[in-house]
């Protein structure tokens, strides 16, 4: 899959017929299909589930199973679809994991020390059986596609992500809950 989904917008050795579509639209289309695939993978993930599980019980169904569960898998899919335009283009890793682990950290100083908590251990959660393997195959295919000089970074991307949206998600959650118009006469 590594191997094909840049053929979508340029020419890749063993695929004649590539590019598949003009570059704007090929490049569109396979982020979008590495975004799509990473949320899959991420969604099969066995010890994501139980995590939302833990979470929802210790947080007394204030953050679901489910909203952790899809917090994580936007997170890792944003991070593969960084990770492999970071493979695909060139980029600079170094300024991808500053970025991202900065941003974790900002956000991680506005959050509760439990949600911090949580968020930092769904980035462990995403190392497990399916998602490593799923995104380490990806990246070695996009680095072979495009004649890298090195393909990594990828999984840093998928792995930091999670940490950030599960963050966003829980500082969402408290600032529209504190916006929610209360009932009259209950007001302190």
């Amino acid at each position: 899959m590594g191997l094909l989904l840049p053929a979508s917008f340029m020419s890749v050795s063993g695929e004649p017929s590539s590019p598949f579509y003009p570059y704007g639209g090929g490049v569109a289309l396979t982020i979008a299909t590495v975004f799509i695939l990473g949320f899959l993978a991420t969604r099969a993930e066995p010890a994501l589930n139980v995590l939302g599980k833990t979470v929802e019980q210790l947080s007394k169904g204030a953050f679901t199973r489910k909203l952790l569960v899809y917090s994580v898998c936007v997170g890792v899919a944003a991070g593969m679809s960084a990770g492999s335009t970071k493979i695909l283009f060139g980029a600079s890793l170094i300024g991808f994991i500053l970025g991202k682990y900065f941003a974790a950290l900002v956000l991680t100083y506005f959050s509760s020390e439990d949600m911090a908590t949580i968020a930092w251990d769904s980035a462990g959660v995403t190392t497990g059986p399916v998602t490593v393997p799923f995104v380490l195959s990806t990246g070695i295919g996009f680095s072979t596609a495009v004649g890298a000089e090195e393909g990594f970074g990828m999984l840093a991307c998928a792995s930091v992500s999670p940490i950030i949206t599960v963050l966003m998600v829980d500082i969402l959650r408290r600032w529209r809950k504190a916006q929610a118009p209360r009932a009259p006469g209950l007001h302190r």
